[in-house]
């Protein structure tokens, strides 16, 4: 009778703990898994992202390497003995190693599991609203004293229990009722794991059951390796006015800038020491409360059979270092969080511990930032007209091999959450988006699959009222009209007319939006009208930047990203991003774009990129355009070298006429800022896949030249030419004076063409 009511009573408790049993455990699987690969953040499990600037290769010239060491603090040692030295005189160079898109390298030469480079800067962090710093750290990293000072100072039976030392509870219960009060506690390493997983953290009996199943379920599951890698990132560990120190590494940051693997045994002691009251024994806070926790644990790793002797002749002390350390390149870091917020989810962006690898060229960004603003001041000083507010210049720079963003300045900017004129500043462009309309008549063909239009065709440049346009007729600046004009000269001397003809013979405003979107630009506000043709749409330096790379391939779209690739926190990447996208526009029509612009430098007003100002420019090969908006309120200059795509604009954040013109100011701004950007490298030559020949030509009828025309050098598609002579007698060059900031006087009508 007994027995059957024992078994009756202990199948009742079966059945009502088991079922309990199951849903704990289940539970604690799906926390403990969720939070081990990161697929979840909170507070007291937040992993900030980390932003990196490029590498450099070692094998890159001499000059550029050189310029490289220098931009990231290498010391001149000829030879170089210690990592972060390098000897100019035999390009001889140590690497500091650090962390690679390919996972962490070693300073020196050897153990490198990729080529040898110049490591990558850290641009900055991305936090989430908990403001918890933690970095990772792989328990194979962690120091071997450091794992023994953890269980010195919080749980001493972890590696014999499983997951709860129910000897210490009952310990602890009856200290605790002897003492009347909370004496003792009794928390597992495996106990505190969960509750930094599950944040409940209440002083209830119903929690502190559950926790203990849990604990056990935990156990269960995670190999003890397993859960001490999840301690190691946990624990608060201090404070820096409102961001919370978190986890081992960020500790050994923060109290003495150091790695934890570079710290003695005497201060991991001092860290495992403060872990039940951080506020209490915090170094930085009470050395001599901080010396007394030191000393129980290394009183308790000695009892485990270490030699602590040194460690405690060590003094206490630390220090307050910045946990998230300075922000260099606040332009760059903005870009890219603007990136990374439309591209990767929020949880991921701010708690998974991402480390996000960049394009950004470190010399060509401190170049960038430092000779713009410099420059603009000087710009400012010259233009007709002053202003008590700053004159701002933006600057845009993608290299046009890998499509991605090398280089950006967004204007007076101190944080990485400022206004960023580069990326989100949208303005008029003027003439500088006339190119467009030209890449558009180039992108239609004929039944031979070529181009229907070529650079010496001609369109009307005669002063009209264009139909269906409720009377809008455009004027050309210098009242340059004539019958007839080509496409050379209607980009060369901007002519407006000839401009808005030629959008409309290729279809209007709509196939023009078309191919805009094509390439990048965001077309939702962009006006449906002819006067698109002259600039009218409001667009960034950087959509500018990108129309520039595209002409510069020959055709390929390109993202102008700043990021390209990104791991996870266990070094594995888990995204790779592409800077050259599809093919939207046709070899030959990217071909004759891109030398009707290289014509604007040598004919037009792109010629002072070479000189401006009494000042030697960019004397390579280069292809531009200018672009001066109504009342001289934004001044562009859109330019491209065969390594660069690259674009600057100058204006007032409270449009307001400038005093010059895009020839005057942004054109010889942007030449200077590229002969500084190609201070350390060699200069190129255009690769054309399509083989083009020049002519020299009539600039009014694109026809072979009698005595009475000017000659512009026209490209040809292989095997084309003009066999035509113009007939047209024309009058002679009419003068006008130029009123240049550089100088006035007589000179060539299109010697400083005003474009709109």
């Amino acid at each position: 009778m007994i027995g059957a009511l024992l078994l009756s009573t202990s199948a009742a408790t079966t059945a009502t703990l088991w079922p309990m049993w199951l849903e704990i455990r289940n539970e604690t699987i799906q926390m403990a898994d969720a939070h081990l690969n990161h697929e979840v953040a909170h507070p007291g499990w937040s992993f900030p992202t980390q932003i990196w600037s490029a590498t450099a290769d070692l094998t890159i010239p001499a000059k550029q390497l050189n310029a490289q060491a220098i931009a990231r603090g290498y010391r001149p040692a000829c030879p170089p003995t210690q990592p972060g030295e390098f000897c100019a005189e035999t390009n001889a160079v140590l690497p500091r190693g650090g962390v690679f898109p390919e996972g962490h390298q070693p300073p020196g030469n050897d153990g490198w599991t990729r080529p040898l480079a110049l490591e990558p800067i850290r641009l900055g962090v991305l936090i989430s609203e908990d403001a918890e710093v933690r970095w990772h750290l792989p328990l194979e990293d962690a120091p071997p004293a450091l794992i023994a000072a953890i269980i010195a100072a919080e749980d001493e039976d972890f590696y014999t229990h499983h997951g709860v030392n129910f000897v210490a509870l009952i310990r602890a219960a009856w200290a605790n009722a002897r003492g009347g009060g909370y004496q003792q506690g009794a928390s597992t390493i495996t106990m505190q794991v969960v509750r930094n997983f599950n944040q409940r953290k209440e002083k209830t009996l119903a929690r502190k059951m559950r926790e203990i199943v849990s604990a056990i379920a935990l156990d269960q599951h995670l190999t003890k390796d397993q859960i001490l890698q999840a301690y190691l990132d946990a624990p608060y560990l201090g404070q820096s006015g409102g961001l919370s120190i978190c986890g081992f590494q960020a500790a050994a940051q923060f109290y003495w800038n150091h790695d934890v693997q570079d710290l003695s045994l005497g201060q991991l002691a001092t860290l495992a020491g403060m872990l039940p009251a951080p506020g209490t024994y915090a170094p930085n806070r009470s050395v001599e409360k901080a010396t007394a926790r030191r000393n129980l644990v290394l009183d308790r790793m000695a009892a485990a059979g270490w030699d602590v002797t040194e460690a405690r002749q060590e003094v206490v002390e630390a220090g307050e270092h910045p946990p998230l350390g300075e922000i260099p390149h606040p332009a760059y870091l903005q870009a890219t969080r603007l990136w990374l917020e439309a591209n990767v989810e929020e949880q991921q962006r701010l708690g998974a511990g991402l480390n996000v690898f960049t394009a950004m060229d470190v010399v060509a960004q401190q170049t960038t930032e430092t000779f713009l603003p410099e420059q603009a001041q000087f710009l400012k000083s010259i233009a007709r007209r002053q202003h008590s507010d700053p004159l701002e210049t933006v600057g845009v720079l993608i290299e046009a091999d890998t499509g991605h963003l090398v280089a950006v300045y967004g204007g007076t900017q101190r944080a990485s959450t400022d206004f960023n004129r580069a990326t989100q500043a949208t303005r008029q462009v003027g003439s500088a988006f006339k190119p467009l309309v030209y890449a558009l008549a180039f992108s239609l063909t004929g039944e031979d699959g070529l181009p229907m239009w070529r650079p010496h065709h001609t369109v009307s440049n005669m002063y009209r009222t264009f139909p269906n346009t409720n009377g809008w007729t455009p004027k050309n600046i210098i009242n340059d009209y004539s019958a007839t004009t080509t496409l050379g000269t209607g980009l060369v001397r901007s002519q407006n007319v000839a401009t808005a003809t030629l959008l409309e013979a290729s279809g209007g405003p709509e196939p023009l939006i078309a191919l805009a979107k094509q390439v990048g630009f965001n077309t939702d506000q962009f006006p449906v009208e002819l006067g698109l043709a002259l600039g009218q749409a409001e667009v960034t330096p950087l959509e500018m930047a990108q129309f520039m790379a595209m002409v510069i391939n020959t055709g390929i779209q390109v993202s102008g990203s700043p990021v390209i690739s990104i791991n996870d926190i266990d070094g594995q990447t888990i995204q790779t991003v592409e800077g050259r996208l599809e093919r939207v526009m046709s070899e030959e029509a990217a071909t004759l774009t891109r030398a009707l612009m290289g014509m604007v430098v040598r004919f037009g007003s792109g010629s002072y990129t070479r000189v401006g100002g009494g000042k030697t420019g960019y004397l390579g090969a280069s292809i531009g355009k200018t672009g001066t908006t109504d009342q001289e309120k934004d001044l562009w200059y859109i330019g491209g070298t065969p390594d660069y795509a690259s674009v600057v604009w100058l204006g007032y954040d409270q449009p307001a006429r400038i005093g010059g013109t895009a020839a005057d100011l942004a054109a010889p701004l942007w030449g200077w800022w590229m002969r500084e950007i190609y201070a350390d490298r060699p200069m190129q030559e255009f690769e054309d896949p399509i083989a083009l020949r020049n002519h020299g030509l009539c600039n009014i009828t694109g026809k072979r030249g009698n005595p009475t025309c000017e000659l512009f050098d026209f490209p040809f598609l292989e095997g084309e030419r003009q066999t035509e002579t113009c007939t047209l007698e024309h009058p002679p060059r009419r003068r006008y004076r130029n009123w240049s900031l550089w100088g006035n006087g007589e000179a060539e009508e299109d010697a400083n063409p005003e474009e709109e």
